[in-house]
């Protein structure tokens, strides 16, 4: 929303863009807006375009404070809500040209007043007969009236109806996803208000027809903005409060087992992200509260030699390692233990393992277990693995107190691919200040001879940038500015000279100016477009701000770029930042 303090009914033409404000004008000028309602400065129409949408508007004395529009436009204010606030405008000026004698409002309350009983029931047969969504609303909100009326099913057409109107050729677009997820996302928020007033058969009739809904829906629709991922794991949320709360009776949690053991036979709830294994959970921890111990392992059972037969393992595994893990709820640990042992190659099951020997102090058998797991990661080309499992030696030295392995992982760690402040400091902590001179130096050393052999004589980057970027975080820790420097001034690159300016600034401000003249010149004669020249520009600010009372230094390079490519019309609108 535009800034709400100077967003009113008098400037909001000056305020939104002028698409839009055309747009809302003609909707406006062509009676698009209808049943405009005023209840104490909450005003809500209803605006006739492609569909029918809501808008909602809240006022102090001309102020706009708050509006809402259940169309899909995700951008600041869109037409609908433009066409509402000329509307009331135009409505408050007629007040104060002819003020009504009875509001709107009181006007209809009086009516209701004066309408009988029979009346009523006329008027709703006829207009429910005339208009489904009437009736549905009716229903709905009357449903604790007649155990017959199936809402699970009015719930159920009501998404069926935002399906089609959201999907077009078999396809929900990236907008449509987005107004479509606000939709749905207000219905399950009625769910929560029902599960918070402990009617859980109306919140699990809701969570059900929801899922089940939305599920099939991320097969086909553009989520890019996550909006509808975010509203499938809030009715997953609604699923799991349902089961675990302790005001539920059984009978309502032996419906949820039932359901998830049915939807999650569906491999779109694995194949589409983590839906699957979030409900497993629940459904879990559902087993084990119900004693239905032979259901679930049955369920997991029936999904293993599905899984053998895909290419990813880490279905497989995921099932495998649930297994393990509800038999060892249940108290069956010779099951839990053969299921283990046939297990071993798969991370978590090992890992599981290993820390019960840790927690059992036996750490013999911790590292042979990791050793073995070092191995089957190396085969297996799993780098990543087998750090993971180095971790854990050092976790274990730790306990050990073994300051010899300890350092030798800490080392490691700190440069093992990247750079890592937190061992790089867990490291130096295990030396005294002076011990640590020696060793600093002799890191160094070290450092510079890997780097080189890593660079190779590449002609792509000089083994200064190579070295620049191994030893800079390193010199940074240490405050070696000296050394810093001298790297930083072989560079010729302004962007990556800029990068230590931080760092160099107190100490070699005058050199620093000296280095980024020339670099800022190179990097115009470099520049090929727009987004280049914008970034050069960029540079030229934050010299001038860092240096103020050198800026017409920058601004000279800023000339001699302009005289050199008159005919970079991109440039010279990009350099007129600088040289206004």
């Amino acid at each position: 929303m535009p800034n709400a303090k100077t967003f009113t009914l008098q400037n909001f033409e000056e305020r939104v863009s002028k698409v839009i404000l055309q747009r809302g004008q003609e909707y406006y000028e062509g009676d698009a807006v209808e049943d405009l309602e005023d209840d104490d400065n909450k005003w809500a129409a209803a605006v006739k375009g492609s569909e029918t949408y809501s808008v909602s508007v809240t006022l102090k004395k001309d102020e706009i404070t708050a509006y809402y529009c259940n169309c899909p436009y995700d951008g600041a204010i869109c037409k609908h809500v433009i066409a509402v606030l000329y509307e009331i405008r135009d409505e408050l000026t007629r007040r104060i040209i002819l003020p009504p004698k009875k509001s709107k409002k009181n006007q209809f309350d009086d009516l209701l007043l004066k309408v009988s009983v029979d009346e009523y029931r006329v008027f709703i047969k006829e207009y429910a007969l005339k208009s489904k969504d009437f009736k549905m609303a009716f229903e709905l909100f009357f449903a604790g009236k007649d155990g017959r009326i199936d809402t699970a099913k009015i719930y159920a057409d009501q998404i069926k109806k935002l399906i089609k109107q959201y999907t077009g050729k078999g396809y929900m677009d990236y907008r449509s996803a987005q107004g479509f997820a606000k939709q749905i996302s207000q219905l399950v928020d009625k769910g929560f208000d029902y599960a918070n007033k402990r009617n859980f058969v109306e919140s699990l009739a809701i969570a059900k027809v929801t899922l089940k809904e939305m599920i099939q829906i991320v097969t086909y629709c553009d989520d890019s903005s996550g909006a509808l991922g975010d509203t499938l794991f809030n009715i997953i949320q609604l699923v799991r409060s349902i089961a675990i709360s302790d005001d539920a009776i059984m009978d309502i949690k032996e419906h949820v087992f039932g359901f998830l053991q049915a939807q999650l036979t569906d491999a779109v709830y694995f194949d589409y992200g983590d839906f699957g294994y979030e409900l497993m959970d629940t459904f879990q921890t559902l087993a084990e509260e119900l004693n239905k111990h032979e259901e679930f392992l049955g369920f997991i059972d029936a999904w293993l030699p599905r899984l053998a037969k895909r290419s990813s393992s880490y279905q497989l595994e995921f099932f495998e390692t649930t297994k393990i893990e509800f038999l060892e709820a249940i108290g069956r640990l010779e099951e839990a233990e053969a299921l283990t042992a046939q297990n071993m190659e798969i991370v978590e099951v090992r890992q599981a393992e290993v820390n019960k020997a840790i927690d059992n102090k036996d750490f013999i058998r911790a590292k042979s277990l990791i050793a073995d797991g070092i191995k089957i990661a190396g085969d297996k080309k799993h780098p990543g693995i087998v750090t993971q499992w180095e971790k854990q030696l050092l976790r274990i030295a730790l306990l050990e107190n073994d300051l010899l392995l300890t350092r030798k992982y800490y080392k490691q760690f700190a440069f093992d691919t990247w750079f890592s402040i937190d061992y790089y400091r867990q490291l130096k902590a295990t030396y005294t200040a002076d011990e640590w001179q020696s060793i600093i130096e002799t890191i160094i050393k070290e450092v510079i001879i890997t780097t080189t052999k890593k660079h190779g004589g590449s002609k792509w980057q000089s083994l200064n940038s190579y070295l620049l970027s191994a030893l800079s975080p390193i010199y940074i820790e240490e405050k070696f500015t000296d050394r810093l420097f001298e790297l930083v001034k072989q560079e010729r690159d302004i962007d990556r000279i800029m990068q230590y300016h931080n760092d160099l600034v107190f100490s070699y401000a005058p050199e620093l100016l000296q280095l980024y003249i020339p670099a800022l010149e190179l990097q115009g004669d470099e520049a090929t477009d727009r987004s280049r020249y914008a970034r050069l520009v960029g540079n030229m600010q934050k010299i001038i701000k860092a240096f103020p009372h050198q800026k017409e230094q920058v601004v000279a390079v800023a000339k001699r770029l302009k005289s050199k490519y008159p005919r970079r019309p991109a440039m010279l609108d990009e350099l007129s930042a600088v040289l206004q």
